[in-house]
């Protein structure tokens, strides 16, 4: 139906009016006297079907062709204005009888979104310098070894590394805004910035050093951290955040404590033994007269002296073993790296081939040093035995991590095993000898009878390295690149209250849960739960958590069609008592947010009690949201939402791929309430609060007209 048809409509209207005006006139006399003539007869239903039919198919027309056409319009008018993004399309009714007004509204969209693409592509620009060093920043401090921290004076995280988050060992609890105490012990830090502070304003910013070391630990108290505080100034001259750069040295503690339990033995325990061996000794020596039956008591007395002294010895010898390397500055290897190192040394005998065997280990050392010793120890061993082939092999030893050479062969004597231990390893290496760098690496070298007949291994039991050697898949840090903002640090001290706060200033998670099924009463569980930070309007993609959750029992086939997840996926996964904890570290004191966050708010609070936390956090309704921007006909579902703003996100239905599809909403709809006047969290969520009352009304009046109760008696 078009515009014509429209027209039409209206004349044929207007002529079954004129003839109802004619037929009353010519009959006025017959209807005033009260004689109707034969032909009034049907002049009732005639004239009802003549007056209802031309208003119902105007109407129907209107609606239709105008009014319908106008919404949509108007709906994708106002988001496109309402967005920041230069992509919002407008949907161009295909039948109407507005005329080119869809066209020319279409055309001005189009002229929109060029002028939009012309202002970010500029922008795009004059901010490509600061980009590349922005990428240059972060990847020198994703590649340095210490822990970077940067907090402001409410002592939040703005900046961070990756090896902050393996040393502190808190990745759920680090992140962008999140409270630095929260991660490591408050009184050193406070302590320092105080002395800080003072040294500064008491000697002026060009002459104080605005920097100092302190000792703490991690908020658990398990590792002892070497620190050290740098303060930073804005223009002004006042502290406006400060760097803090960690080092774990807890191994360095412990090296130190075993250190100083032998100089206690060596000056204290062992003092007594070597007196007693003396005395007797020279008691021995000042009477040679005495009796045999004396001396003999004097002899039996060195000798038990004797004898637990060099048990002693060797007591803090097993002890001490080792624990002077860390002074070496040592790292951990691959051992598969290592070997491949040392293949190449030995290209120029072409004959020799390095075979590995077994599944390759991290060990700990120095690199450069052990691949010339065991290019060395190879080139004697090819010489000695003939051998032109060696498998090398890892193995887990109960202290040590065995490197094993095999050939088939004889056993290497140990006499020459100790002219090896002679040979210099280079000028590269300062003319230091294989018995230097083994020394330097506690290795105490051997050769023995291999597994099999006919062949002999050489076995250097190398350091274990400090990471685990086996990391699950699923348990590995994920990469996160996007690691700070510099703008939080123009904060002031002091937050107001929650209803204050400006939307921009508020931390986000948005989340999602995967359940059994759709009744948390009836016994349904949570079997997966994500979460993502949206900080300042951004999306961190690299702050997310993710789990999967043992329900307890079998998952049913209804829900697996929906969320995909089976019960040998959920098998050795932790329950919710262990993970839940876990998400609430994550969230911390940041707003949740989810869409239809009711549904996935109530599986969490009926867990709660068992798991020992609660989450008082404000909730966030992305659905309300959407109602409060757009009218409510509108379908609200997150699929329609992410199909009408143009969200495409991989992973959907599953907990972390809406998670991150709510997110990009998220963000999407604050721009648009933004630009609707809502500034303050306090404002969007009273009017949230309105929109969830107003829609559970709607639903309630629905459902009573839908079982036929009266309304409005």
């Amino acid at each position: 139906m078009d515009k014509r048809t429209l027209v039409a409509l209206l004349l044929w209207s207007q002529v079954l009016f004129a003839y109802l005006g004619m037929v009353v006139v010519a009959n006025f006399d017959a209807l005033t006297q009260g004689a109707l003539p034969t032909q009034l007869f049907g002049l009732p239903l005639l004239a009802a079907l003549i007056f209802v039919a031309p208003i119902y198919l105007t109407w129907f027309a209107l609606r239709r062709l105008v009014f319908r056409p106008a919404r949509v319009l108007s709906r994708d008018v106002r988001a496109l204005l309402e967005s920041r993004s230069a992509e919002a399309e407008i949907s161009l009714p295909a039948r109407h009888a507005m005329g080119s007004l869809p066209d020319s509204v279409g055309a001005l969209a189009v002229a929109l979104r060029a002028s939009r693409r012309e202002i970010r592509s500029a922008m795009a620009s004059a901010t490509a310098q600061i980009n590349e060093q922005k990428t240059w920043l972060e990847v020198i401090l994703q590649g340095l070894t210490e822990g970077v921290l940067v907090c402001n004076r409410n002592h939040q995280m703005l900046l961070y590394n990756q090896s902050a988050i393996t040393i502190l060992n808190e990745p759920e609890r680090v992140g962008l805004g999140r409270p630095l105490f929260d991660v490591i012990s408050k009184a050193p830090v406070m302590h320092t910035l105080d002395r800080l502070e003072w040294r500064r304003c008491t000697r002026g910013e060009s002459q104080a050093d605005l920097s100092e070391s302190f000792v703490c630990t991690n908020a658990e108290a398990t590792r002892i951290l070497q620190g050290r505080m740098a303060l930073i100034l804005d223009p002004r001259g006042e502290t406006s955040a400060y760097l803090i750069t960690l080092v774990d040295i807890s191994a360095d503690v412990e090296t130190l404590t075993h250190v100083d339990a032998i100089r206690r033995a060596l000056t204290m325990e062992l003092r007594g033994a070597v007196g007693n061996l003396r005395a007797a000794a020279e008691t021995v020596d000042a009477h040679p007269e005495m009796s045999t039956g004396v001396r003999r008591q004097f002899e039996h007395v060195m000798r038990s002296e004797s004898e637990q002294l060099s048990r002693r010895l060797e007591d803090l010898a097993a002890i001490f073993r080792g624990h002077a390397l860390g002074r070496w500055p040592m790292s951990d290897i691959f051992s598969s790296d290592l070997i491949s190192c040392v293949a190449r040394r030995l290209e120029d005998l072409p004959n020799l081939r390095l075979v590995p065997v077994g599944q390759p280990l991290w060990v700990q050392g120095d690199s450069l040093s052990l691949v010339r010793v065991l290019e060395c120890l190879l080139r004697e061993l090819h010489t000695f035995s003939g051998a032109d082939t060696f498998h090398v092999e890892t193995l887990l030893g109960d202290r040590r991590i065995y490197l094993d050479l095999s050939w088939k062969g004889e056993v290497v004597p140990a006499k020459q095993l100790d002219q090896w231990l002679d040979i210099s390893c280079g000028e590269e290496l300062g003319h230091r000898t294989v018995r230097d760098v083994l020394d330097r690496h506690g290795i105490e070298l051997w050769s023995q009878q291999a597994g099999l007949p006919g062949e002999a291994l050489l076995r250097l039991p190398l350091i274990v390295p400090k990471r685990p050697q086996f990391l699950p898949e699923g348990e590995r840090l994920p990469p996160r690149p996007e690691f700070y903002d510099f703008g939080i640090m123009r904060e002031h001290e002091g937050t107001p209250e929650l209803a204050d706060v400006l939307l921009e200033d508020l931390t986000f998670v948005v989340f999602d849960c995967e359940m059994t099924g759709l009744d948390p009463v009836g016994g349904d569980e949570i079997i997966s739960i994500a979460g993502i930070r949206v900080v300042k309007g951004r999306v961190l993609t690299g702050e997310t958590f993710e789990r999967l959750i043992n329900p307890g029992f079998s998952i049913p086939a209804a829900s697996i069609r929906f969320h995909g997840i089976t019960d040998d996926q959920v098998q050795d996964k932790p329950p919710v008592t262990e993970v839940l904890p876990l998400f609430k570290a994550f969230v911390g004191d940041a707003v949740m947010v989810a869409h239809n966050a009711a549904f996935d708010m109530k599986f969490i609070s009926m867990k709660e009690a068992r798991c020992g936390i609660s989450f008082p956090n404000p909730v966030l309704d992305t659905l309300l949201l959407s109602v409060m921007v757009e009218d409510e006909e509108e379908d609200h579902s997150l699929d329609a939402l992410l199909e009408r703003y143009g969200i495409q996100i991989s992973g959907r239905h599953t907990a972390l791929g809406d998670a991150v599809a709510t997110a990009a909403l998220l963000v999407r709809l604050i721009e648009r309430l933004q630009s609707q006047g809502f500034k303050t969290f306090g404002e969007v969520m009273r009017s949230s609060n309105m929109a969830a009352q107003l829609r559970q009304r709607e639903h309630t009046l629905t459902h009573q007209n839908g079982n036929g109760s009266a309304v409005g008696a």
